[in-house]
């Protein structure tokens, strides 16, 4: 499924704000948890310098008093009287009154007199002031007996030295607690002493943060290990050092709860998240709003590219929006407009033909179903198909220009002359189809007048006038048919038989596509027979009168089909010469010739072998060349071979057949007119070719025993053929009358029924070795 390019915008838009606002409420919680971090730290550092502020005035405090101690004469009196009981009463009560936890007397030389606290040896500091013999107050930070005291010595004067008075405090938790509630930092104090674990002192901070914290060694630090365990907990910690001398070490610990310190940011934290939420509500509704200002122009641009796509044009695109936008839609209306109209273009040249502007055979097809859907049981028309016949002959001279130009002024005459209903379309390059609406047999005789009308006066083409000549082909529906292509093949049918009609035009015949369907299914046979080599040769004899005997025979093809049976030439070599594959037919037939020409020789038989080549081969010059080709190639004599031709099938172009005619002449290669009498030749065009011999067609010899016209036609053209220096063969004699008047005229070879027919070449060996009676006859006049 795929996500909508809104929907994209507006998860792009929120996405980038939503990633903005975290990464700048993560950017300012991160800076201000640094910022209150190092409020802690500064804090820490003045709550350094305000802790050892605070000792440090402590230890004033109890520098004057034991200034009092010291100047009291009783005291005086009893320590230069060494009335020890004295002392101990006076500092007493002198350690009582002002709240003194420790009570020390010395001697001048340092001593220790009198002590509320066992004490070996002072600490090296005040050591080093009564060994000096300094008048001066000492004040300093002692560890007894693992307590840690401020100490302050004082020197007892009468007006000599006479010792020390000592007085101390015990650095407690009390003490620490009144520090704490001024700095709101949480002490902690760890002593070290040589040789001994350290430990714990005092602590101001909850019992669960230093409960479980045991040293490991002598050389552990406590302190060190207590402020790792504090920060694992978010707390910041600062160590101070206050005592190191004699082997002890005392470190006061400074803490501040990190935690604590930030929940006091805890409500700006919690406002700046509201506005971060607000904000990105808002972001999104902004986002909604842009998206759908930006999407909705897109919708309804891609539903109007749907409706074009679909093939509505009937609405103009109107889009309020940008400028983009208004210029995007203003490109699918200009596109819209143009699509339409090239889609009518392309339209109206699908249905019509482009040079004449006639509908095509589409759109005919399509009128045709149309009407017939209709009203099926009523419809009644007829279609005519219309052939110029002479159209080709006006291309070949004039170009393919000029009759472009006949199409054109023959299809504005069909139209301006239909009725209202009838529709003319062009078809093919030289037919027009006619759709006559209600038009029945009894109507084609006035649409065949009413055309010849139209084209009996003629066309003036580039100052050239032009009489074309029509031929017409009619069908009628639902009579020959209800299928266009079925009633168009038969219109078709129709018109071939049109093209043999006195009148011009003929309408289809019932049965008439039984012989068109075996026309089809010929040229479909005879096209696998081509490619299988399916034809066979047979040889017909052709007697020399002049020599009683038989030089040559006429090579006939014969033709078996394994589903049509045997097929005789006069119908498939038509349809071969339609089809365009006469003149592979003729290759197989000149390559079988060859080869049986071969045989005959290595057997001692003398014969020459005519062949027969259609119009389509002697136009060929690819063919013509074949032909030489093979015959030089089958190590024959050239006069092996004649070539037959008929007069008629060189008409399409005298030149081209006259010149292939010419390369067979000097290639050796005899040449032969074939069924003279038939066509529409010259005499000026016979004496051009070079031939040897003329071949009367068999339509004169076969009643020449009964008919005097063909009698002295025969007799003329064998006088006119001999006058040309021309042999003369006939062809057809079926009879002895027939050849005994065409001896009489001089006639020099004959060929028909009478002497022998088409045989293969089999059976033509044993008909020269034993001639039939007739044959040896005529071989018998030679001797008589």
């Amino acid at each position: 499924m795929r996500t909508s390019f809104r929907n994209k915008l507006l998860l792009l838009i929120v996405g980038l704000l939503a990633v903005t606002l975290a990464s700048s409420l993560l950017a300012v919680m991160r800076a201000s948890t640094n910022a209150v971090e190092d409020i802690v730290r500064a804090e820490l550092q003045v709550v350094e310098r305000v802790f050892r502020s605070l000792l440090q005035d402590d230890r004033e405090q109890l520098r004057n008093r034991a200034e009092l101690v010291a100047g009291d004469f009783a005291f005086k009196r009893a320590l230069a009287t060494g009335e020890e009981a004295t002392m101990l009463s006076a500092l007493a009560n002198h350690g009582e009154r002002i709240n003194a936890d420790f009570v020390l007397m010395l001697s001048r030389e340092g001593e220790v007199l009198l002590s509320t606290h066992p004490i070996e040896r002072l600490p090296d500091s005040a050591r080093a002031v009564v060994e000096a013999g300094s008048t001066q107050a000492a004040a300093t930070l002692v560890l007894l007996d693992e307590q840690p005291f401020q100490l302050v010595l004082v020197p007892v004067q009468a007006p000599d030295l006479l010792g020390w008075v000592g007085l101390g405090t015990a650095v407690d938790s009390s003490m620490l607690e009144e520090l704490r509630s001024i700095t709101n930092a949480d002490i902690t104090l760890v002593g070290y002493a040589a040789g001994r674990s350290a430990r714990l002192l005092q602590s101001t901070l909850p019992a669960s943060l230093t409960g479980g914290l045991q040293p490991r060694d002598s050389s552990s630090d406590m302190a060190v290990q207590l402020a790792g365990s504090l920060s694992q907990q978010r707390w910041l910690s600062r160590e101070v050092d206050l005592l190191q001398e004699d082997g002890h070490q005392l470190v006061a610990l400074l803490s501040q709860s990190l935690q604590q310190a930030l929940n006091n940011y805890q409500p700006l934290r919690q406002q700046m998240l509201i506005i971060g939420f607000v904000a990105l509500g808002l972001a999104g509704l902004t986002a909604l709003v842009i998206a759908r200002s930006v999407t909705q122009p897109i919708y309804t641009l891609v539903n109007a590219a749907r409706r074009i796509t679909d093939g509505n044009y009937s609405r103009r695109i109107d889009l309020a929006a940008g400028a983009e936008f208004g210029m995007l839609a203003d490109t699918l209306n200009l596109m819209q407009d143009t699509v339409s109209e090239r889609e009518a273009r392309i339209r109206h040249q699908a249905q019509h033909d482009m040079l004449t502007q006639l509908p095509n055979r589409y759109y005919i097809n399509s009128v045709f179903n149309n009407r017939l859907s209709e009203s099926p049981q009523r419809n009644q028309f007829a279609m005519g198909l219309l052939e110029l016949e002479n159209l080709q002959q006006l291309t070949d001279l004039y170009g393919s220009g000029f009759s472009d130009s006949v199409l054109q002024q023959i299809a504005e005459r069909i139209n301006a002359s239909l009725r209202r209903g009838d529709i003319a379309a062009r078809v093919a390059d030289s037919q027009i189809l006619l759709f006559f609406d209600d038009l029945t047999h009894a109507g084609v005789d006035t649409v065949v007048l009413k055309l010849r009308g139209d084209f009996a006066a003629p066309l003036l083409i580039d100052g050239v006038p032009v009489r074309l000549e029509p031929l017409m082909g009619f069908v009628f529906a639902p009579q020959h048919g209800q299928q266009f292509d079925e009633l168009l093949r038969r219109a078709q049918i129709a018109l071939g038989y049109a093209r043999s009609a006195s009148e011009g035009w003929s309408v289809y015949q019932i049965g008439q596509d039984e012989i068109h369907l075996r026309q089809i299914t010929l040229a479909h046979r005879l096209q696998a027979a081509v490619e299988a080599e399916n034809f066979t040769v047979f040889y017909q004899p052709k007697y020399d009168l002049g020599a009683h005997r038989v030089g040559q025979v006429e090579a006939l093809m014969r033709w078996t089909d394994p589903e049509l049976g045997e097929v005789f030439p006069d119908e498939f070599i038509p349809v071969a010469e339609q089809t365009g594959i006469i003149t592979d037919i003729s290759v197989i037939v000149l390559k079988q010739v060859l080869r049986q020409l071969q045989d005959w020789e290595r057997a001692g038989i003398e014969l020459a072998v005519c062949v027969n080549l259609s119009g389509a081969d002697i136009l060929q010059a690819g063919f013509v060349r074949h032909a030489i080709d093979s015959l030089q190639a089958s190590g024959l004599d050239s006069s092996a071979i004649i070539i037959e031709v008929t007069e008629t099938m060189m008409m399409a172009d005298m030149d081209v057949a006259l010149a292939n005619i010419r390369e067979f002449e000097i290639a050796g290669i005899r040449l032969a007119i074939d069924d003279f009498g038939t066509g529409f030749s010259s005499l000026a065009q016979l004496k051009m070719l070079p031939v040897q011999e003329l071949k009367i067609d068999k339509s004169l010899i076969l009643r020449l025993d009964q008919d005097s016209d063909d009698q002295k036609i025969v007799r003329s053209t064998i006088e006119m053929a001999h006058y040309l220096g021309l042999k003369v063969v006939a062809e057809g004699v079926e009879n002895l009358a027939s050849l005994r008047l065409l001896q009489e005229m001089g006639c020099d070879s004959v060929q028909g029924y009478y002497l022998a027919r088409p045989m293969t070449a089999a059976a033509l060996q044993v008909w020269l070795a034993e001639p039939p009676p007739q044959v040896r006859a005529l071989a018998e006049e030679q001797h008589a």
